[in-house]
């Protein structure tokens, strides 16, 4: 007989023959079971069961006012299943039918021999740690069951099984939630293009009915669609076949995750201000996370958009996000500097190496050595600038000027530019090599006016400013000023609503600015033309209101230029702002249409 089974084997012997009970007792601890329980009647056999467990009860069938019939009845009313050997003096059929009827394993007649009554134990013993073997095996099925059953309902991955049929048979409360954006009537038990909402063609069809065919898995890749709102998602998708246990396939489980959703806790995260930026339009959430996860890796950046956008705000915010925030940001206007005298900006000169070259010079790039470099209005340089710039980028390496040995540095280069590089490209102007090594990665400002509501967050941000500059007690816009100002084209982008407010608040002398503090273009903005043509009002320079200028035609822009000059005496930075340009755009209409200033009557 198996050994485990005759371990810790407890047997409950019931006679009222005490020389009985005690022989069955030998026996069986001789073969190697127990303890064995001995009980002389049926009030004994049933107060050790109220008390004990056992694998084996073997049991007369007369016990005094009571029969073996009356224990074997107890022992199933207490659902006690093991099995239970009756002895009888008297067999008949009426007994022994009884005694199986009420589930006795058998029954032994007297006078009872050793080896029937140790091959009958063995014999129920061996079945009854069968049927135990398998209810443990079914219970811990079950358990196993219920347990991916839990997992099945709680991952937040859509898990669907499909049949041979192309039907869903069973699908977790992630997918319902998910394909209910598809197809609000979704159900279980339903064809798979139900489910996808459509009637001939589904995002992952194509992968189920190959895995069907092959019985191959599809492991991840990810495809876009559109839901029932269309909105565009991504989702990872895992295709598996569903094996049956005898080296077939009855179907295929598929697990698919929301790529779109796992963004979802970071864009819902409505900010009004990021570093130094201000906004919380659609359009500027969108800047804000491309500047996050852009500031982290070292590559290089392209920032384009209209002057006045916030292109220099943008550069701080990517220095400030990335690791090299607590090194140099080095900012370069490539417009503000003349062109011979740039590259010896950039790059540095040696005592001597030209004319004024009266000591060595550190150039910008040096200085901004672990740090940050930001190469403004990088779309005028010169073609020597680019090839030098190239080189430069290329090789982490320059030469400064009259120098034989290259200096290494470590600097991430950042570029901004108003105009478009591409058209450039075409044209011949700009290198084209050069302008893929600095659009690694490019961001795009969006103007003012694709900005919804963020002009009355800025109106009043600048309004807050100037109003403590000037120690006025401005406290607000009033709604027919700040409806003009939402209405108004804004050419000059963030800029020229600085401007416009600033202003405002020289001219205002109340708590309130009204809409006739608002410059003549915003509250006639038809009479100005297009933008190109608008010569607005500017804020006051060292005190004195500037006059605006007259507006000129668009066709004539040198006219425009020459004006505005004369008008600020010359000075290009008061000029560009009655121009409402940038300053680097001013610098380079001068050089594109040659104008000396020395030649103007100022």
């Amino acid at each position: 007989m198996n050994t485990s089974i005759k371990e810790e084997t407890p047997i409950l012997v019931v006679d009222d023959e005490e020389s009985l009970r005690h022989t069955f007792k030998i026996f069986l601890k001789r073969e190697g079971y127990g303890p064995i329980v001995l009980a002389s009647s049926f009030d004994e056999a049933v107060a050790e069961l109220a008390s004990n467990s056992f694998d084996l009860i073997i049991s007369d069938i007369v016990l005094g006012g009571n029969t073996g019939i009356d224990l074997l009845k107890r022992v199933r009313e207490l659902n006690m299943d093991c099995p239970v050997i009756m002895v009888t003096g008297y067999p008949n059929v009426e007994t022994a039918a009884d005694a199986l009827r009420f589930g006795a394993f058998d029954y032994i007649q007297k006078p009872v021999e050793k080896e029937q009554l140790l091959r009958t134990s063995r014999l129920a013993l061996q079945q009854y740690q069968l049927q135990q073997e398998k209810q443990k095996a079914e219970e811990g099925k079950e358990k196993y069951r219920y347990y991916l059953d839990t997992l099945f309902r709680s991952v937040s991955d859509s898990i669907l099984t499909i049949d041979d049929e192309m039907n869903v048979v069973k699908m977790n409360q992630a997918a319902r939630s998910f394909f209910g954006s598809i197809n609000p009537a979704i159900q279980e038990k339903c064809n798979l293009a139900t489910v996808c909402g459509v009637e001939t063609d589904c995002f992952f069809k194509t992968d189920v009915e190959k895995v069907l065919r092959s019985g191959i898995e599809i492991t991840e890749h990810r495809i876009e669609f559109q839901n029932s709102s269309q909105k565009q998602n991504v989702v990872s998708l895992c295709v598996s076949p569903l094996e049956d246990g005898r080296g077939g396939t009855h179907g295929v489980v598929i697990v698919i995750r929301d790529m779109t959703t796992s963004l979802a806790p970071q864009q819902s995260k409505q900010r009004a201000t990021f570093h130094r930026m201000i906004g919380e339009s659609a359009a500027m959430q969108t800047v804000y996370t491309m500047i996050e996860n852009v500031g982290k890796v070292d590559s290089a950046v392209l920032i384009t958009g209209e002057s006045g956008t916030g292109k220099e705000l943008a550069t701080e915010a990517l220095h400030l996000e990335s690791h090299r925030k607590n090194r140099p940001l080095v900012k370069v206007d490539c417009t503000a500097i003349p062109e011979n005298l740039l590259e010896s900006e950039l790059f540095g000169h040696k005592k001597g190496s030209f004319t004024g070259a009266d000591e060595d010079r550190m150039g910008r790039i040096l200085q901004a050595d672990g740090g940050t470099l930001f190469l403004d209005e990088i779309g005028d340089i010169s073609s020597l600038m680019q090839l030098r710039l190239l080189r430069f980028l290329q090789e982490k390496t320059f030469y400064p000027v009259g120098r034989d040995t290259a200096i290494q540095v470590d600097v991430r280069v950042i570029a901004a530019t108003n105009v478009n590089l591409r058209e450039q490209v075409q044209l011949g102007k700009f290198r084209e090599d050069l302008y893929f090594r600095l659009r690694v990665i490019d961001i795009i400002l969006p103007p003012l006016r694709e900005r919804d509501g963020d002009i009355i967050l800025l109106a009043k941000h600048f309004l807050e400013k100037f109003a403590t500059q000037m120690g006025k007690p401005i406290t607000g816009i009033s709604d027919q000023a700040m409806e003009l100002m939402a209405k108004y084209h804004w050419p000059g982008n963030i800029r020229e609503l600085e401007h416009v407010i600033e202003r405002s608040a020289v001219l205002c002398n109340d708590a309130t600015i009204a809409k006739e503090l608002l410059p003549t273009e915003i509250l006639n903005p038809q009479a100005f033309g297009p933008p190109s043509a608008v010569m607005q009002e500017q804020p006051p320079q060292n005190g004195n209101i500037v006059s605006p200028l007259q507006p000129f035609q668009a066709d004539n822009p040198e006219s425009r230029i020459i004006a505005a000059l004369k008008k600020s005496g010359g000075n290009k930075a008061k000029a560009a702002r009655l121009l409402n340009i940038d300053r680097s755009t001013l610098y380079r209409k001068l050089k594109e249409l040659q104008i000396d200033l020395n030649t103007l009557d100022i």
